[in-house]
This record gives C-alpha cells, sequence and structure tokens, in this order.
C-alpha cells in the first residue's frame, strides 16, 4: 500500500507504485559526466524509460558545464522522468535546513531545470531519504506534489553490498500479480552503469514486471502546471488497475469503460460475422437458382 505523510501539507510520500505489476526504476545524485550516459545507453537498448532524481551541484555544476546539461536533455528527450534531489545535494540531507535554505534548494534547482528542458519537476526525492512535516510544507509552496520513497534499495553506492545479489534477493518471493516497487540506484555508480543494470533489467522482465517511469507508478503528473513531455507520444498516467491494487483517491481513475468496450468489439464482430455468414448464404443460394434455370431452360 502507499505510504501517505502525516503532515498538513498536500503533499504525498509514496514508496511503491499504486498498481500491481508495475517497477520504476530511479536514478539519484546525477548527471555524471562519466556514467550516466552509460546508464542512458542501457535504457535505451532494452528499451526501459526510467525516473532521474537529479541535483544541480554534486558531481557536476548542471547550470554551467554544457555537457552535464546535455544529459539532462537526453534523459528528457529519451522520454525518462525529471525529477528534483535538492541543488545542492546537503550532505547532512534536508531535514536541519531552515525554510528559506529548503526553498532556496529547491527554487534553484527548479528554475535551472525549466531553462533545460522547458518544465519544472512536481516530484521530489530527499537526500537520505528523510523529510520533516515542515520540510514538506516548503515542497509544497515550492510546488511539489509528491515525495518520492522506496520500497527496493540497490545499495549500490556501498562498497558492502552487492548491487546485484540485492535485486535477487529482494525480488526472489516477488508476484507482479500483487507487488510493485520503486528501485533506488545512482547513475554516479560505476557498477549501475556498467554492470548491473545489463543483469538486473532482463531479470525483472522475466519476472512479469512492467517497466514505467513515475508518473505512470503514482498516477500523477511529473511536471508542475500539468505540463507534459512532448517526446512523449502517449504517456499513460492511469491504466486499468491489476484485481489486488490499494485504492487511492488522489489517483487519476483508470477507465471504468474497459470491460463495455471490449463487450462492445465482441458484440461488433459477432454481429459483422453474421452479416458475413448471411451475405455467403444468399449468394450460395442464388448461384444454385441460376443453375437450375439453365438446366431446366435448356
Amino acid at each position: 500500500m502507499t505510504t501517505f505523510s502525516l503532515s498538513n501539507a498536500a503533499i504525498r510520500k509514496i514508496d511503491r507504485c499504486v498498481n500491481s505489476g508495475d517497477f520504476a526504476l530511479t536514478f539519484d545524485d546525477g548527471p555524471s559526466l562519466e556514467f550516466t550516459s552509460k546508464v542512458l545507453d542501457v535504457l535505451d537498448k532494452e528499451n526501459v524509460k526510467a525516473t532521474f532524481f537529479i541535483n544541480g551541484m554534486n558531481t557536476c555544476d548542471l547550470k554551467n558545464d554544457p555537457e552535464a546539461a546535455k544529459l539532462v536533455k537526453r534523459e528528457f528527450e529519451s522520454g525518462h522522468v525529471i525529477a528534483s534531489h535538492t541543488y545542492s545535494h546537503p550532505v547532512n540531507g534536508i531535514t536541519g535546513l531552515s525554510d528559506e535554505e529548503l526553498t532556496k534548494e529547491i527554487q534553484t534547482l527548479n528554475d535551472i531545470i525549466q531553462e533545460l528542458i522547458g518544465v519544472k519537476p512536481a516530484f521530489f526525492r530527499p537526500p537520505l531519504g528523510e523529510v520533516t512535516d515542515a520540510n514538506e510544507v516548503i515542497l509544497e509552496k515550492t510546488g511539489m506534489t509528491a515525495d518520492i520513497l522506496w520500497n527496493l534499495d540497490s545499495e549500490d553506492w556501498n562498497v558492502q553490498y552487492n548491487a546485484t545479489q540485492q535485486y535477487y534477493d529482494l525480488l526472489k518471493n516477488a508476484d507482479p500479480k500483487k507487488d510493485s516497487f520503486i528501485a533506488l540506484n545512482h547513475d554516479i555508480q560505476k557498477i549501475t552503469a556498467t554492470k548491473n543494470l545489463e543483469i538486473v533489467i532482463p531479470y525483472i522482465k522475466s519476472l512479469g514486471f512492467n517497466f514505467v517511469t513515475m508518473d505512470v507508478c503514482t498516477g500523477m503528473n511529473a511536471y508542475q502546471d500539468g505540463a507534459t513531455n512532448p517526446n512523449i507520444i502517449n504517456n499513460e498516467i492511469s491504466r486499468n488497475p491489476i484485481s489486488g491494487n490499494a485504492t487511492d483517491p488522489n489517483v487519476i481513475p483508470s477507465n471504468s469503460n474497459t470491460n463495455s468496450t471490449n463487450n462492445d468489439l465482441f458484440n461488433l464482430n459477432n454481429e459483422k460475422s453474421g452479416t458475413m455468414q448471411t451475405q455467403s448464404f444468399t449468394f450460395a443460394l442464388a448461384f444454385v437458382l441460376v443453375l437450375f434455370n439453365i438446366l431446366f431452360n435448356n
């Protein structure tokens, strides 16, 4: 079940997708001049769309580095979702920041992202995954609608862990008919860019999960003011739920007319089939009558 915030802010706290069978790959801390392009290459090869929670001043200077800007533009133009992970990635997270400091962290990055790709993100992930009620009030004021956490951590940054094994261990009993996942990765980590993704993506597909971006995962718009990515032709925000899904009044509802539509199509096909059978019988009868007339008139 989706986790909700208990603060007075309207922002939602989410740690899994609303539809069973959905799997959202997410990447934090980029862009990385060394590894992000490699991550994008793997995603392109596997035809998987993901979500990138980016920083403005972490591994590179997004505003002033043309190569970093190209990476974010490539992410967006490839159909991935761009989300916020603060401007500078405070080493101790955001819980100790003043309202003014947090506002600057969010708005500075929002402005840079809008300048690069023409939209402002509505999804936010706090560094260290920690956020207070007071933080959420500020996030809402700066246009954020969802605080995105996770329920699968690759631990790709931790040399004491095997990131690939993390996936195997956490997914070995997973059932796409009832489970959904938001997976935390980092596109600044060599292990993710050069090894882990190429192994775990086919594995996740083999389990029957469907890769989605965070807007599909949550049923919410990824960008402020209802903006969309013009590079995505059919960006499905809502989908027909699989049985057993949690119901969320904030999520755009699935099409309740689906069964009716399917029945209409079935009936239409039956009508067409019946019409064709009637026409065939009529033609055959006419042919017999013509043949009868020829035989007996001669």
